[in-house]
């Protein structure tokens, strides 16, 4: 039996590495005939401390988002993609990433670029897509890039 997904999570966060990951979610989505789902979380963990009462810098770090996902709908649909969505949440990125937005939007593969950390800062901050194989219910497709060397 051959597996189809219908709905694929890429998470996307203006690294290189997610970059990757949006390429080949394209690449999948089209083999597939799914639908994309492009989502991207603003990490307030890091905001709390800073902004606590400023919501200037979460509209600005909203609307930078809403620019980045909007570059890569049009991207995924001048490939093809006919099927797009686009989701923005503040938050924690691993709970997010591993559970609420793939249970709301039904998502049968989650794919995600490799951080590139090292095992120093692992062990300090702990890797999002670590915690999203360890605790997501779904498929995951952790994407590297094979030109880089640790």
């Amino acid at each position: 039996m051959i597996q189809k997904y219908e709905h694929i999570l890429v998470a996307v966060d203006g690294s290189y590495e997610s970059e990757l990951a949006f390429n080949k979610g394209v690449n999948v989505a089209l083999r597939n005939d799914a639908e994309l789902i492009l989502a991207h979380v603003v990490d307030t963990r890091a905001l709390q401390s800073v902004a606590t009462f400023d919501t200037y810098i979460y509209d600005k770090l909203e609307q930078e988002a809403k620019d980045v996902l909007a570059e890569l709908e049009k991207q995924a649909r001048d490939h093809g993609v006919t099927k797009v969505k686009q989701v923005i949440e503040f938050g924690n990125p691993k709970s997010l990433l591993a559970h609420d937005i793939p249970d709301q939007e039904k998502v049968d593969l989650i794919m995600v670029g490799a951080t590139g950390l090292n095992t120093f800062e692992r062990l300090l901050i702990g890797s999002s897509s670590e915690y999203i194989m360890r605790n997501a219910k779904v498929d995951l497709l952790v994407v590297r890039d094979t030109n880089k060397t640790m």
